[in-house]
């Protein structure tokens, strides 16, 4: 289950990201670098599971930027937001820091997501949380993750990058409603996967956008409270 540490609201109005928004029919939403759709982090249906169908995809973040994550961040640092506003598309959000701890899920077809935490709101409510990589296990550097597994094991918190969503659904039985809080993953996957087999802690600087989710200003305050 995550824990949240530190949050703030941001506006990003002059980002040279290549990764842009589209909504496309009910409740569908991707993601596009140069028109070529990287995601669907949309809800595809009432009653089934998130999901995300995912292909390959070059970051450009700078050597500064990652090796920063790499060692870890403890704090929202407006200089250090200010850097990474070029990777992200422009929007407003609310950038957070969250403790996780990663629990990889493979389905019989293959696709592969973390859990992050079950929370029940209310009686009739409840929250999932989900980090979404878009590299396969197979295809990550065994070395780079031994490395991550001592680091998590000793004293260091690496750092994930994310663009993030609250959207919601509405079971026809059960609840009411379930709150599905998605953090993509832009970076961090080797730390992602050696945290998850480490069975350890790490943590995760997520954009919640909140332009781009299915949810209400009032429900996006709302998330906060629960993951206090």
């Amino acid at each position: 289950m995550s824990k949240l540490l530190s949050y703030k609201e941001i506006s990003i109005r002059s980002s040279t990201s290549p990764i842009e928004y589209k909504q496309a029919g009910y409740r569908q939403r991707y993601l596009t670098i140069e028109g070529k759709e990287l995601a669907n982090t949309g809800i595809d249906c009432e009653t089934c599971l998130f999901y995300a169908d995912v292909s390959g995809m070059d970051m450009k973040n700078s050597t500064k930027i990652s090796n920063q994550l790499n060692q870890g961040i403890n704090k929202l640092d407006q200089a250090f937001l200010s850097d990474l506003s070029c990777l992200i598309p422009n929007g407003h959000y609310i950038t957070t820091l969250l403790k996780v701890y990663p629990r990889m899920k493979r389905e019989e077809y293959g696709t592969e997501y973390y859990k992050a935490g079950l929370r029940n709101i209310s009686s009739m409510r409840k929250m999932e949380e989900y980090i979404v990589p878009i590299q396969s296990s197979e295809s990550l550097n065994p070395i780079a993750i031994n490395d991550y597994m001592e680091r998590v094991d000793v004293k260091e918190t690496p750092t994930a990058l994310s663009i993030s969503f609250l959207d919601m659904k509405y079971p026809l039985n059960h609840f009411d409603e379930v709150w599905v809080y998605s953090h993509l993953l832009l970076d961090g996957h080797h730390k992602m996967f050696a945290a998850n087999k480490a069975k350890k802690a790490m943590t995760l600087l997520s954009f919640l956008s909140m332009d781009e989710s299915f949810a209400s200003k009032k429900q996006i305050d709302k998330l906060f409270q629960v993951l206090i």
